[in-house]
């Protein structure tokens, strides 16, 4: 494999190399670097170092099946390649991970000198990455997808591409760079300060409306919204223990991200106990 066309990546604490192929293989490794450039690490290669393929086939070619299992990524539209290529990449970590992580499918920011991250736990496409690109500009992006949990509390960042929607391609998400908003990657080690599941009402009016949630609903509810659970050593008393550590989550309520500003304010604000 030419080295051009090799894109090394540190995601969640992984070692991941994107070797790509096919039509324009050097043009699309540029465009994966651009999107993945908050993640790049220097040293492609290596005993623990997972491989996903990303190809570009001609146009009129027939892509084979794909689903997010497959390290292999082939399609003859960029956009939906490259969308593929990210749940590719993200399955692969997250499988890499489990056991050692508590993975919650959250966006996190976080204080940019402290590392007090404010962790948004939400089902796909209900804010996480509008949270992001809105309230994140004076902050450290921590991902807009997958937040890893260390039994330390601190957290592996995913510096993946922002996932966003565009409503002229049906089903098919824009791969921005975050730089390209604004966004850039923690330098202090990021920590979890608090927990907040996020539930977005267009019907709602003025501010959002948050409530504390008890510890069992707290785990009932963030439990669909995890990765790799099950296979996690006691993970419900882990889930207990970073919730105790950091108040307990609460619920919030929104119509528009921006109402959402001084809640990530207040807990990107806290110290570290």
């Amino acid at each position: 494999m030419d080295v051009s066309t090799v894109v090394p990546l540190r995601v969640l604490g992984t070692d991941v190399d994107v070797h790509v192929a096919g039509h324009e293989a050097a043009r699309l490794a540029q465009t994966v670097r651009e999107r993945w450039h908050l993640a790049l690490r220097d040293d492609p290669g290596g005993e623990t170092t997972h491989v996903v393929r990303a190809a570009l086939r001609a146009p009129g070619e027939e892509p084979p099946p794909w689903s997010r299992r497959e390290t292999t990524v082939q399609d003859t539209d960029p956009a939906r390649l490259l969308q593929r290529l990210t749940q590719s990449i993200t399955y692969e970590v997250i499988g890499a991970r489990t056991g050692d992580l508590l993975m919650l499918h959250a966006a996190g920011l976080a204080h940019p000198q402290t590392g007090a991250t404010a962790v948004f736990a939400a089902p796909g496409n209900t804010g996480k990455t509008t949270l992001c690109r809105t309230l994140g500009r004076t902050r450290a992006y921590v991902s807009d997808e997958t937040v890893g949990i260390r039994r330390d509390g601190t957290i592996t960042p995913y510096l993946k591409p922002l996932s966003t929607r565009r409503p002229d391609w049906a089903h098919v998400k824009d791969e921005q760079a975050p730089g390209e908003v604004g966004l850039t990657a923690p330098v202090a080690t990021p920590w979890i300060a608090g927990v907040v599941l996020l539930r977005r009402d267009a019907r709602l009016t003025g501010g959002p409306v948050v409530e504390e949630l008890d510890l069992l609903d707290a785990v009932l509810e963030l439990t669909p919204e995890s990765s790799g659970f099950m296979g996690t050593d006691g993970p419900l008393r882990w889930l207990a223990e970073v919730l105790e550590r950091t108040g307990g989550a609460r619920r919030a309520v929104y119509a528009e991200v921006e109402g959402l500003e001084p809640l990530v304010a207040e807990i990107c604000g806290r110290e570290r106990a």
